[in-house]
Formats: structure tokens, sequence, C-alpha cells
């Protein structure tokens, strides 16, 4: 017997369509409160979100790109960077994106440089390698001075030069000009000097292996003539080259030919006057000859080929006789030929043996600076060495044969009377003592009693 009560009965396709209906209502609101984006993970931490990672890399590329732009290149990074996609709330996705200025206080840059050492000693710090060699170049080319009338072999530099890459922050960059004139001006050492009794300019920078020239360059205001006491602090710069530039080639250019004077005496003349017969004047060639420099200075030299465009025309002096006191040193007498004669002092000559600007010049003055040291000419005995009135401090040495040299306004002189010296040994420093108008040596050749062109003479 079955109940007439009646039981309710929910169909089963109804109640599943409710739960999917649930479902896909839900899901419709989770993808429309949701978005695609890309965690940005720095360094294995997560630092925040971007929309895609292609707009997270472009963004990381912008901040390289202006981090170099003032270098005119792009900063590099070895921070790790990596995205990882997912699905967030959009609100999340706002309050975490990440911005430029968020990454950009926390990503680390760097720049390849390059370090450019001197003997292993850091100089500087340049952006390629095409830097450095423009830089050597340029440097090299202070000295050599290529032209069509100057054709160079080689150039090296004495020094070992390297180039290495590095890692850098821009600050640390220096330009192609700041290292070009830091090499021009060279390494400079500073340090103190307490004077001492009895100093002088010359005598500190004989102390301190220096030219009194560069001593008085590093105290402005102070000449040779400067009074110096006892306790003053005196200022010791000196500058020497980072590099040495060596060259070879040959050069061709056109040479004076200084114009030779001939003394005869003339017993109508009254003694110790003199008359120009003939008018002195200078000639001219064309002298190729090769080289070896340092640093735009000749250390080896070689004519091969000259040629005279203009003779020079030989100066005659009439002499009036001259009579030798007693009191005047005595040299040898002989036919007054003597070989082997170098140059005292390297430098370039102010005036030449002759008539110059209305007076007779008894020989040449060589350019130098005070301090520098002088040599004597070739072998022989000191027969004077002291104070000699106009001609200041002053050595005459006897070479035998008639022939003397003469060495005047030295600031100091190394040897004495009755001293036997040796060709090319240090006899004394170049100084403007005596009537002189500036430092250099005043130097003679005497052959029995009379001075003569030192040009004859000399290589």
């Amino acid at each position: 017997m079955f109940s007439d009560s009646k039981v309710s009965l929910r169909s089963p396709k109804i109640v599943l369509g409710v739960i999917g209906l649930s479902a896909v209502l839900a899901g419709s609101l989770y993808y429309g409160s949701t978005t695609t984006a890309s965690v940005l993970i720095l360094n294995g931490q997560d630092i925040g979100y971007v929309a895609t990672s292609d707009e997270g890399e472009q963004l990381i590329e912008h901040i390289l790109a202006s981090r170099g732009e003032s270098l005119g290149s792009v900063a590099k990074t070895h921070d790790k960077i990596e995205f990882r996609d997912l699905r967030i709330s959009k609100g999340t996705l706002q309050e975490s994106y990440v911005t430029e200025g968020k990454l950009d206080n926390l990503i680390h840059t760097y720049f390849k440089g390059y370090q450019f050492s001197i003997e292993d000693n850091p100089i500087a710090v340049l952006s390629s390698e095409e830097e450095f060699n423009t830089i050597l170049q340029s440097y090299q080319e202070i000295y050599t001075k290529p032209s069509a009338n100057n054709q160079i072999s080689s150039v090296e530099f004495r020094e070992s030069i390297a180039s290495q890459p590095i890692e850098v922050q821009p600050e640390e960059f220096s330009s192609p000009e700041n290292v070009l004139e830091l090499l021009t001006k060279g390494h400079e050492t500073r340090k103190e000097y307490i004077a001492q009794a009895n100093d002088s300019w010359w005598l500190i920078a004989r102390k301190n292996n220096m030219l009194t020239k560069e001593v008085l360059d590093g105290n402005p205001g102070t000449d040779e003539d400067t009074t110096i006491k006892v306790g003053d602090k005196i200022n010791l710069v000196k500058v020497t080259p980072y590099l040495t530039v060596i060259s070879k080639g040959i050069y061709t250019g056109e040479e004076t030919i200084p114009f030779d004077v001939i003394s005869k005496t003339d017993y109508s003349l009254p003694s110790g006057s003199s008359l120009v017969r003939q008018e002195g004047s200078d000639g001219s060639k064309i002298v190729t000859f090769s080289y070896i420099q340092e640093n735009g200075k000749n250390i080896e030299k070689e004519i091969l080929e000259e040629k005279i465009t203009q003779e020079p025309k030989t100066q005659i002096i009439a002499k009036g006789p001259t009579y030798v006191s007693s009191s005047k040193v005595a040299l040898s007498r002989g036919s007054g030929k003597v070989s082997g004669l170098s140059w005292p002092l390297q430098g370039g000559l102010n005036s030449y043996y002759g008539y110059r600007w209305g007076s007779f010049h008894t020989g040449l003055d060589i350019d130098g600076n005070t301090g520098d040291p002088f040599v004597a000419a070739i072998s022989g005995t000191v027969s004077a060495a002291g104070w000699s009135g106009g001609y200041g401090n002053m050595i005459l040495i006897d070479h035998g044969n008639g022939v003397a040299t003469r060495y005047a306004h030295a600031s100091e002189l190394y040897v004495s009377k009755g001293q036997k010296v040796s060709n090319g040994e240090t006899i004394g420093l170049v100084g403007s003592t005596g009537r002189s108008t500036g430092a250099h040596l005043h130097f003679e050749v005497i052959t029995n009693g009379d001075t003569t062109n030192p040009l004859s003479y000399l290589p």
C-alpha cells in the first residue's frame, strides 16, 4: 500500500545547471577583477609587477641608456633580472607597479673602460682603445713634427705602455684632451728644502741635481739676485716626462754658414785697436742629415748631403800689434793646429765670433741655463781659473802647440790652475758673472795669443 502523501523531488538536471551557472558567474567575476602581469625579480628578490616582460625589459634598457647618455654609451649591469608571468588583481598590480624611478634606485650599473698605464703605473681611464691610440699619436707628433722636409722612418716609446679593459663608473673617465695635457706637462714632484749657511740658488740646484732655472721656477717672484737666508723654505719642483719619444728620420733644410774672420796684424795701427777691412756676411746651405732624437732633441746626427746655396763672405780685420805684459798668463806656442775639439756645451748660439752689433766678439756665446755643467773641449792643463774682469769666473786651458781655450761667465769653477783635465770632463757651471746680459757660456779658441773663430775647430 502506498501512502497518498506527496513527496517533492528536484530534478538532477536542474541542480547541475544551477551549480554550473554559479561557477560561470564566479569565473567572470575573477577574470573581471584580475589581469595578466609579470613579476620583476632582481637578484632573486621580487621587486614588483609590470604589465608584460617586454615592458620590463624596455624599462631596464631605458635606464641603462639614460645612465650612459652623457658618455655617448650604454651602461651595463651584472644584476640578474628575471620575469615570471602570472595573473593578479588589478589593484595589486596598481599598488606594486615597478616605476623607472624605483628600479633606477635598485639596479647596479658599470661601464667598460680602458686603464692607460705607463711602466705599470695607472695614468688615466679612457672610454676606448681608439682614444688611447689617438693620444699616443698626438703626443708623438709634438716631438716628431713630420713634414715634407722631415721624413720619419720610425717612432717608438722608451717606456712600456699598456691598455687594460676594466669596469668603472662615469666619474672615473678622463677626457682625451686632459690626458694629453697631463702627458705634455710631465710628472711633477715637489719637496721642501731648508736653506743652509752659504747657500745660493745654483748651489741648492747642484745639491738636488737640478738646474738653477728649475729651482727659480718653483719659487715665483725670485731671481738669481734674490737673497737667501738660513732657514728659508725653498720649493723644489721637478718635472720629468711621462714618456720618451725615440724617433729616427731624415731631415732636409736650410742652415746658416757663419762667416769666418781673419785677423791680420797692422803695425800702422795703435796697439789694441782694430779696423774692419772687409765686412763679413753669412752664407747658407741645404743640408740633409739622418738623426735619432729623444723628445725632439738630437742624440745622434749624421750629415748625408750638403749643398751650398750662398757662400759666406770672410770678414777681414786689421789689428794693431799686441804687446804681452809679464803679468799675463803664459801660453804655449806652436803651429796653432789641434784636432778633436768638441762642443763644451750643447745649446744654440746667441752670438758668433767677429764684429757683431758694432763691437768685436772674441768667441761664441752658447745658450744655457745657470747651473748647466760645461766640459773641457779637449784635454789640456789649466793655465788660469778665477775671476777675470768682464769675463767673470773664467777658465783658461792650454792644449799645447799654441792652442788654448777660454770658458767665461761661469757661476762655479770646478778646476784650479795647474790641474790637468781630460776631453769631456766637467770643469764648471754656466752662469752670468762678469759683463754678461744673461746665462750663457762664452767660449774662445786662442792660437799663439790671438783669438780665432772656434767654428774652424769644432765639428
